[in-house]
C-alpha cells in the first residue's frame, strides 16, 4: 500500500516542541543539534483562568510560548489595569533566558493557558554545550529590540513633545 494512503501519525510532544522552536525568530537558523536539546528540555505548563504566569517586579527565569489560551498583560501598581493580550503562538520573555530581569508587568491567564516553558538554567546549559549559537541568538534579540523601537518608539516620540528630548539613539 502506498505511504501517501496511510494516515499520518500525530507528532510527539518532543517533535511539536522542535517544530515550534525552529519557527521562532530567537531560534531560527540555529543548527539542528542544539534545537533538539532545547526541544527536549522544554516543558509544558498549564495555568487556570486568573492564575498568574509571572508577576511584575519579580525576576522570572523562564520564557513562555503560548500553545493554547489567552493571557492579559496587566499592571497592579494603581489597581489592576490591562495593557494588552497575548494568545496562541506568542513567545514571551526571551531576555529572561540570558539574565535576571525584573518583569515590568504581570501576565495573568484569562482562559486556561498551556505554555511551552524553557528555563534559563536549562537554556544556559545548552549555551555551554553549544557556545557557537550565542552570537546568532544575541543578534536575534537585538533585531527584536530594534523592531520594537521602530514600531513603537518612533511613533510615540512623534506624538510626545517631552519624550523627544529624552529619547536616545537606541535602547541598547
Amino acid at each position: 500500500m502506498s505511504s501517501s494512503m496511510e494516515p499520518k501519525q500525530p507528532l510527539s510532544e518532543y517533535q511539536e516542541n522542535l517544530e515550534i522552536l525552529i519557527q521562532l525568530p530567537l531560534f531560527a537558523g540555529l543548527p539542528i543539534e542544539p534545537l533538539k536539546v532545547l526541544a527536549y528540555l522544554c516543558r509544558r505548563v498549564t495555568f487556570k483562568p486568573g492564575e498568574l504566569i509571572f508577576h511584575e517586579h519579580e525576576v522570572d527565569p523562564n520564557a513562555y510560548y503560548i500553545l493554547e489560551g489567552k493571557a492579559g498583560l496587566i499592571t497592579e501598581t494603581d489597581g489592576e489595569a490591562q495593557f494588552t493580550e497575548f494568545g496562541e503562538r506568542e513567545f514571551i520573555g526571551s531576555m529572561s533566558l540570558f539574565c535576571d530581569v525584573k518583569r515590568l508587568f504581570t501576565l495573568k491567564a484569562k482562559t486556561r493557558v498551556i505554555c511551552l516553558m524553557l528555563s534559563r538554567e536549562k537554556f544556559q546549559k545548552v549555551l555551554e554545550r553549544f557556545p557557537e549559537i550565542s552570537t546568532r541568538m544575541i543578534q536575534a534579540i537585538l533585531m527584536s529590540i530594534h523592531g520594537w523601537e521602530e514600531r513603537n518608539l518612533v511613533e510615540h516620540v512623534q506624538m510626545c513633545e517631552p519624550c523627544r528630548k529624552r529619547v536616545g539613539v537606541s535602547l541598547v
